[in-house]
């Protein structure tokens, strides 16, 4: 019940400290591993950056456990400092009923969309290992899509979805007309449908500024328009400091 994940360069952020998509990709793939069940939903609250070298204690507790679904929390700290918490429910039920009531946007295909311009050298980090196209780019209008993928992945799952579903950040970038720098303070996966797909669209949908914190939701989509997930996040607003 208790797994580690070591704090490399590769599963950090710009600013050097773990990427929160990845701390909760890692206690998702912890949790299926765990109950042998998938993720439906999965919320995860940042407490406290770390940095490479540390080891992040992953402890997983089983609230509860019934014949189709697993209620469970994953707590994420480095030497008894909690650093994240993650809540999940997990499970699969037999059901007959399906369906998807809404629609990807009509942009291009990634082949035909141009490469995402960083602001800084991504280095070693996340982002040096993600494959990004700007699909949907409107200033000022709330509205951002990326084709995305991360080539050293072979297929999707629940747990690489938590990682491209931290991007509400880099959209409220794109909302506000000044530069900023945004620090998620959650972020909660929801689980719809697992296809195969070779690119997945984030189409990050901002709601609100205010009072320096900014919120918004994102869509995840396949190349074939399925709904793979959606994920929504708050996240703290600072202006951009060019020299850190």
């Amino acid at each position: 019940m208790r797994w580690y994940l070591p704090v490399t360069p590769g599963i950090c952020s710009g600013l050097g400290s773990l990427f929160g998509g990845c701390g909760l990709g890692a206690a998702i793939d912890v949790l299926e591993r765990v109950t042998d069940r998938p993720v439906v939903w999965a919320s995860a609250q940042y407490l406290e950056y770390t940095k490479p070298p540390s080891v992040v204690d992953l402890d997983v507790h089983i609230g509860a456990a019934g014949r189709t679904t697993t209620q469970a929390r994953v707590l994420g700290s480095v030497g008894g400092t909690e650093i994240f918490t993650v809540n999940a429910a997990l499970g699969e039920r037999d059901v007959s009923e399906e369906g998807q009531w809404v629609r990807a946007p009509e942009v291009a295909p990634p082949e035909k969309c141009p490469p995402r311009e960083l602001r800084y050298d991504p280095g070693l980090t996340i982002a040096s290992r993600l494959e990004q196209r700007t699909a949907l780019d409107e200033p000022g209008t709330g509205r951002t899509a990326l084709w995305t993928r991360t080539p050293e992945l072979l297929e999707v799952s629940a747990a690489s979805l938590a990682v491209l579903g931290d991007f509400v950040p880099l959209g409220l970038g794109q909302a506000v007309p000044g530069d900023i720098n945004a620090n998620s303070l959650d972020n909660t996966l929801r689980v719809a449908d697992l296809v195969p797909t070779d690119w997945v669209l984030v189409d990050i949908r901002i709601e609100a500024v205010a009072r320096g914190f900014g919120h918004g939701h994102l869509y995840l989509w396949a190349r074939d328009g399925t709904l793979l997930g959606t994920a929504s996040q708050s996240a703290m607003i600072r202006p951009w400091n060019w020299e850190r």
